[in-house]
């Protein structure tokens, strides 16, 4: 039984760095969403912290200096949000341009840095929220059986039905023009893309083409699929396959390859060794 995959893993549709992902459920992902905005917002704050520690330090000088300078040290020593300190900044230079000299040119550098301390957080907090994508777009899915499934006469039947009822399900719901996302959306690709040629050439020998060389024959091609971008197989890219499937239908002779068993009163065509 495959199932949805839970914890790290790479989406190679996207490459090694992009594609690391992480899948939680619903109640992890809602606490990973609700740390992601904190840390932001406390990551802001301490890089506001420091950055006022360097600046006063910096700034910060035995010889003599004016009250605009001082008044400066003052916000940067005690200021706890680039909100706070851009608004403080502001109305010190208002308070002193007719006061010292260029007080604008002196004030305007650290208004700016808090400006831009404010945004890039305020945009990395907007965008936090990009790191958790809800289900429905792309998960893992694993399954602890691999290999090919053997089973009896009666178990085929109890899975032939009720795969013949999805897949009908399916193609009326994906194939029509009127689509349901949600159910068209659990594979790679919503349909496999294919070509038809109706003049194919008969592929079996000519005495036994019911027309001979003549293109009789009617073709379907799905060209190259690959393994990863359309079947969906998560693997990078040495690891990928493509896979062709050409099926082509042409009447053919029975003459010769007809059998009758009148026991069951069933007719079977046999070509080659194997009855089909």
């Amino acid at each position: 039984m495959a199932s949805t995959y839970t914890g790290p893993w790479i989406n190679w549709s996207r490459g090694r760095i992009l594609g690391a992902t992480i899948t939680l459920d619903q109640q992890d992902g809602g606490l990973l969403t609700a740390f992601l905005a904190l840390f932001v917002s406390t990551a802001g704050a301490a890089t506001w912290k420091i950055t006022c520690y360097g600046l006063h330090q910096m700034r910060a000088g035995p010889g003599p200096s004016d009250g605009l300078h001082h008044q400066q040290q003052a916000i940067l020593c005690n200021s706890a949000t680039p909100v706070g300190a851009s608004w403080q900044l502001t109305q010190l230079t208002w308070y002193w341009k007719d006061r010292v000299a260029k007080p604008y040119t002196r004030t305007l550098p650290l208004i700016a840095l808090a400006v831009i301390n404010l945004t890039l957080f305020a945009v990395a907090s907007v965008f936090s929220s990009e790191v958790t994508q809800g289900a429905g777009h792309e998960t893992l899915v694993r399954s602890g059986d691999c290999g090919f499934l053997l089973y009896g006469e009666d178990a085929k039947v109890e899975m032939i039905v009720p795969d013949t009822l999805a897949a009908t399900s399916y193609s009326r719901a994906c194939y029509g023009a009127a689509r349901e996302p949600l159910l068209c959306n659990q594979y790679a690709q919503r349909r496999l893309g294919w070509t038809t040629n109706p003049n194919a050439t008969c592929p079996f020998a000519p005495e036994l083409c019911m027309y001979g060389d003549a293109p009789t024959g009617y073709e379907m091609d799905t060209g190259l699929l690959n393994s990863q971008e359309d079947l969906g197989i998560n693997a990078p890219d040495s690891d990928r396959v493509q896979y062709r499937k050409v099926t082509t239908c042409s009447p053919i002779h029975t003459r010769g390859y007809y059998e009758e068993y009148n026991e069951t009163d069933v007719s079977r065509q046999q070509y080659g060794d194997k009855f089909r």
